[in-house]
């Protein structure tokens, strides 16, 4: 059975560096033309935002708001709904899948109804730094994010590229200690 508020957990920047998408980070924000196949061709005015704190997107242009039930977003779920064109339970296994997360390996425990709430990788390997599967697991992550983040953007120049990535740094820092507080 899937989990399915875990699987919300997963980040967007995680996801959307998975489809090798830049972003560009201004404080709690996030930014980039719209990946969205449902965004309608040539529409460059409209930009695609993610709230990282609140770790949600949002797009404004007409296209992508029709093709998603006429919401201006949505969380990580129906981002990807939107990419793979598919159900949200589909959507929802393949992240699993994809991070290995969210599944209940004991759904009777569920059904009883587990007080302790799931932690998410981060806050498990920031908890306990022990554990070498989850430390791994985030490391690895962390990879792919800086990979992402550190790739020079066409006509970027060697003080805007610095900048950018400082930013993106600083946020993902941000993010972490975040992950660390929620989790004590």
């Amino acid at each position: 059975m899937l989990d399915f508020n875990r699987i919300k957990e997963i980040t967007l920047t995680d996801v959307l560096a998975r489809y090798k998408i830049a972003l560009r980070f201004k404080g709690e924000y996030a930014a980039c033309a719209c990946p969205l196949p449902t965004h309608k061709q040539g529409d460059n005015a409209k930009s695609f935002s993610i709230n990282l704190a609140g770790n949600y997107w949002r797009c404004f242009s007409d296209s992508c708001n029709a093709n998603n039930g006429g919401k201006r977003g949505g969380d990580v779920i129906n981002f990807v709904v939107l990419m793979e064109n598919c159900r949200e339970k589909d959507a929802a296994q393949r992240l699993s899948d994809w991070y290995n997360i969210g599944q209940s390996k004991t759904p009777q425990r569920m059904a009883e109804g587990s007080k302790e709430k799931p932690k998410t990788e981060m806050q498990s390997s920031i908890q306990n730094p022990s554990t070498s599967g989850d430390s791994v697991k985030y490391m690895a992550s962390v990879d792919a994010w800086y990979d992402e983040v550190s790739v020079r953007l066409p006509d970027e120049s060697d003080e805007e590229h610095r900048r950018r990535v400082l930013k993106g740094l600083k946020a993902k820092l941000i993010e972490s200690y975040r992950a660390g507080q929620k989790g004590k």
